[in-house]
């Protein structure tokens, strides 16, 4: 973020966190009747009145789940996983027993890399301790110690990049297992279900559902006409509808995974969100994929149907096995 917007920063109110987990402020454009008085020649005063558009400031609340969303939400997973199922995706459980029973899923090539670079990892460490604590055999100036202590730092960083794109790719393999689409899904579903905008009238304070619907269907209606006109717009960066939904997306994401807890946890996310749009608004080539991630998150492709190339032999003759439900980031506020 730079220096200009966090000035232009201002604290967030208190808010009921009983009730809501976060709350984050999206300017809108809109077209407002507004009245003006004019003189004609002869003197005489008239009022016209014209549209003129103005920009104002939506505040978007995300709700704290109840338990009764939660064991909704949980249900949600579990029927979801059952459909993945039904079509043809094998769960984790599953998978692994069949990269087990092939010898892993990594190449031989791909073990033999990764084990050199863990021992080599593990060298470097040691060393860095070592010199660290000036315990080595040979005497070593300051600036030598401070010089290869940097060199180390590196060295030991560029491993450790190269060990978890290791990792990543390990991870990647299981994408498309029945747990891993009934979370993206979930991720809709939280997104879909938490997501309100403060409205005020006549001094009357209320907040509504962003996406309006009784059910995760008919909120998924709402969301895809939402999504139709977005992709109307060019400038995805100032269309308020957008805006809201990459947010909110973004922080629920992070909040349903775990890796946040508090109101301020939740604040320093959008920090990071609002710095990553800065720099992709920099550079075009980062646009398609910020847009990736933000989709990943969201669940937004291949939502309700699994493509044909995802599918994998029937599982039928493998050994149930009952999956996990989703761990609830939060205690939630009983009813």
């Amino acid at each position: 973020m730079s220096e200009d917007k966090k000035k232009e920063k201002t604290k967030k109110k208190a808010i009921n966190t009983k009730r809501w987990l976060y709350y984050f402020e999206v300017p809108r454009k809109t077209l407002k009747k507004v009245k003006e008085e004019k003189t004609d020649e002869e003197g005489k005063k008239f009022t016209i009145e014209q549209e003129e558009e103005v920009e104002e400031v939506v505040e978007i609340y995300l709700r704290r789940p109840t338990r009764r969303v939660y064991d909704e939400c949980n249900l949600f997973y579990s029927v979801k996983i059952s459909e993945g199922i039904k079509k043809g995706l094998m769960t984790r459980a599953m998978l692994s027993k069949r990269y087990r029973d092939d010898q892993g899923a990594l190449s031989d090539e791909e073990k033999a890399a990764l084990n050199e670079k863990y021992n080599i990892l593990l060298i470097k460490e040691k060393e860095f301790q070592v010199i660290q604590l000036n315990l080595a055999e040979v005497e070593m100036s300051l600036e030598v110690r401070q010089e290869r202590l940097a060199e180390l730092v590196k060295e030991i960083e560029g491993l450790k990049n190269d060990l978890e794109s290791f990792e990543f790719a390990a991870e990647s393999l299981y994408e498309h297992t029945a747990e891993s689409r009934a979370a993206r899904l979930t991720n809709m579903w939280w997104l879909l279900h938490l997501t309100h905008f403060r409205v005020e009238e006549n001094g009357i304070e209320e907040f509504q559902p962003f996406f309006i619907g009784k059910n995760f269907e008919k909120k998924m209606e709402a969301y895809s006409m939402l999504e139709e006109r977005i992709a109307q717009v060019e400038d995805r960066f100032v269309d308020f509808e957008t805006s809201v939904i990459e947010k909110a997306t973004y922080l629920l994401s992070a909040w349903n995974g775990g890796n946040v807890a508090t109101f301020e946890d939740f604040e320093r996310v959008e920090e990071s969100l609002e710095a990553i749009q800065e720099e992709v608004k920099k550079d075009d080539t980062l646009q398609v994929i910020y847009e990736q991630k933000v989709k990943e998150l969201a669940s937004l492709e291949n939502m309700l149907e699994v493509p044909a190339k995802e599918k994998h032999q029937s599982p039928k003759k493998e050994k149930k096995e009952e999956p996990e439900k989703p761990e609830e980031p939060k205690e939630p506020v009983s009813e």
